[in-house]
């Protein structure tokens, strides 16, 4: 049977292949820090310039569907792409670091995770804190609407309430105006 990890091997492979620097986020890393629930796609968070990212198209197998033009421009506007595993259809979204204004200090401060259902071998992902604090910034970009969002949140803030950086999340959370909805993660 086909599994997440015989998808992210090779894609892996072709990131490292074109030099690219990433880490795995989005429900991944909050089911990683948290609490678990189902998702049917990996969110990336990529430092790409033009010429990583066209190697990187290079470097997929043909098993990956992306569209070159639209991955180009999404990563000159600051905007998430995909790539799809045609195999079983799953999608890999990426995320351009440079966009999000702590994209780099997120790949940065990254933590390799073993038995992620990624990969047997370590993989990056990123740390408890920058997980919680772009759940909220995306949380408050979506309305604050979202109950997978602040479920998301809540469990990682239930699960790793004694060891998280307070410090680092609250100096980071003013950055992104999500103060507030920090405090209300952890019932303040």
């Amino acid at each position: 049977m086909i599994s997440a990890s015989d998808a992210f091997a090779p894609l892996r492979a072709a990131l490292e292949r074109a030099g690219v620097r990433y880490a795995v986020g989005g429900s991944w890393a909050s089911t990683a820090f948290g609490e678990p629930r189902f998702t049917n796609d990996v969110d990336v968070l990529a430092d790409f310039t033009l010429g990583k990212l066209n190697r990187f198209l290079e470097e997929l197998p043909e098993t990956f569907f992306s569209d070159p033009e639209e991955a180009r421009s999404a990563v000159r506007l600051g905007r998430p792409f995909n790539v799809i595993y045609m195999p079983m259809a799953f999608k890999f979204d990426f995320f351009p670091a440079r966009a999000f204004p702590l994209g780099i200090q997120e790949l940065d401060r990254a933590v390799f995770l073993v038995d992620s259902g990624l990969s047997e071998t370590p993989v990056p992902f990123v740390t408890p804190e920058d997980i919680l604090l772009a759940k909220l910034h995306w949380f408050r970009e979506g309305g604050e609407v979202s109950a997978v969002q602040w479920r998301d949140i809540q469990g990682i803030v239930r699960s790793r309430a004694e060891s998280l950086d307070r410090e680092y999340l609250g100096h980071s959370a003013e950055k992104l105006g999500v103060f507030a909805l920090l405090k209300k993660a952890f019932g303040n």
